[in-house]
């Protein structure tokens, strides 16, 4: 009897021993590898680029102007085009377009598009303040919209932050002197939305 269980345990021992758990080979460690360089550093936000218009700016000779003066057309959609005519057909301007710079929305023209005015191109006064000095030392940009019922765009917001900047430097206007429409006139514009501190410092996004 106890041979026999022995025998059995032996039996066992041959049969059962190699149907155990599958353990997996062992693995060759790896050689530590350095991380791809681009991974180590930080990503940092894409500077904005300028709009292409903005390099066409250069070629344009530049009088005394002293302000800088935001509006809004206070319509849903628009372009320079269609300024030009109303302001040539309805106001009787000989000039045409009131301000020297218009930015679309994508309504009439591409969102954030900078369209130049030919008051830029001939370096004369606007006639887009309703007051005598603000239409002849202010260059006057008008942004597509209303925002009094809307905000600008992000496109329109980012080319008016390059526009402005550019003007700044170019005519050696200072910071206190691009002003909205309402800081020196009985009116809204350009709408109670528009963003105009966030602006002045950059932070509009």
């Amino acid at each position: 009897m106890r041979l026999r269980l022995k025998i059995g345990i032996c039996l066992s021992f041959f049969i059962l021993g190699p149907l155990g758990c599958y353990v997996p080979p062992a693995s060759k460690p790896m050689p530590a590898t350095r991380p791809v360089e681009s991974a180590m550093i930080p990503v940092k936000p894409q500077k904005r680029e300028e709009s292409y218009i903005i390099s066409q700016l250069d070629h344009y000779f530049v009088r005394d102007w002293r302000y800088i003066v935001i509006h809004h057309s206070a319509s849903a959609s628009g372009s320079a085009a269609d300024f030009d005519k109303y302001h040539r057909k309805k106001r009787r301007w000989e000039n045409g377009l009131g301000y020297h710079f218009v930015i679309g929305n994508g309504n009439g023209t591409s969102d954030g598009k900078i369209e130049i005015g030919n008051r830029w191109k001939n370096q004369i006064d606007g006639a887009h303040a309703g007051v005598e000095e603000y239409n002849h030392y202010g260059i006057g940009i008008c942004l597509v919209g209303n925002f009094n019922e809307s905000r600008p765009t992000s496109a329109q917001m980012a080319s008016l932050s390059t526009l402005v900047e550019y003007l700044k430097n170019r005519c050696r206007i200072p910071a206190e002197n691009v002003i909205m429409h309402r800081h020196f006139r009985q009116t809204e514009c350009p709408g109670r939305n528009f963003p105009y501190y966030k602006l002045l410092a950059n932070t509009y996004f």
